[in-house]
Parts: structure tokens; sequence; C-alpha cells
């Protein structure tokens, strides 16, 4: 007769849990949809950094320079770092991603780093945003 007042592990085949194999499954299905939206970022991210350096190069070295110029210059410089830390967060989480089960004991370190990106780029980002509201607000004091 069963005793349903013992709470034993009576249920179970063994008595422990292999977590590399909880691990790896949890690591393959998630693995496809963050590898494939990190690598998306990544050419976004290398498409942007690309066109920011054009614009820095073009403004340093064949411009003269005005005020107007050194804004737009200011703005694509802060663009630039913020694109290079989004690309190296979207890096890390990619190569932690596609080697999931081994990179497991750098998760803590992986945080870390994502915590202090992340706080580059919103730095950045606001950075900007103030740089084109210092922008809009010129040119149309200049208007008037």
């Amino acid at each position: 007769e069963t005793v349903t007042t013992d709470l034993s592990l009576s249920y179970m085949t063994s008595g422990y849990v292999d977590y590399m194999q909880l691990i790896e499954e949890e690591c393959l299905k998630q693995s496809y949809i963050f590898m494939v939206s990190a690598g998306v970022y990544m050419g976004i991210a290398l498409c942007g950094l690309v066109g920011n350096g054009i614009v820095v190069w073009f403004l340093c070295f064949k411009m003269k320079q005005n005020p107007f110029t050194v804004y737009i210059l200011n703005l694509a410089i802060a663009d630039f770092f913020l694109l290079v830390f989004f690309f190296l967060l979207s890096l890390v989480t990619f190569i932690l991603v596609s080697f999931c089960s081994s990179m497991y004991e750098y998760i803590t370190l992986y945080n870390d780093f994502s915590n202090v990106v992340e706080f580059l780029c919103h730095f950045f980002d606001l950075s900007s945003m103030s740089l084109l509201a210092a922008i809009s607000t010129e040119r149309c004091i200049s208007v008037l």
C-alpha cells in the first residue's frame, strides 16, 4: 500500500540533478534567438560605426570648422562611442550564447560587464540627445 503522508523522494530515480545537462538544454532553447538578434545588432552597429567614422573624418580633416560643424562633430563622436559600446555588448552576448555551456562560470563577470557597458551606452545616448537639443535650439534662435 502507498503512504501519502510520507513526503520522501520516492518519485525520483536518483538523488542528484545533472546541472550540466540542464544548462545545455537551456542553452539550446535560447541560443538561436539570441545569436540571430545579436548578429543583426552587430551588423547595424558596424554600419553605424562606418557612417559615423566617415562623418568624423570628413568634419575633422576636410571641412573648415564653424560652430555648427563642431556640434555635428561632437554628435558624431558621441554616436560613434555609443555604437562601439553597443557593438561590444552584442559581441559579448553572441560569444556567451554560442559557447553557453562552457562559459557558464563567466556569467557573473558578464553581468558586471553588461552593467558598465549599459551605463556607458546610456551616457552617450543622453549626450547625443542633448547635443541634438542644443543644435535645434541654436537653429531656432538663429532663425528668429
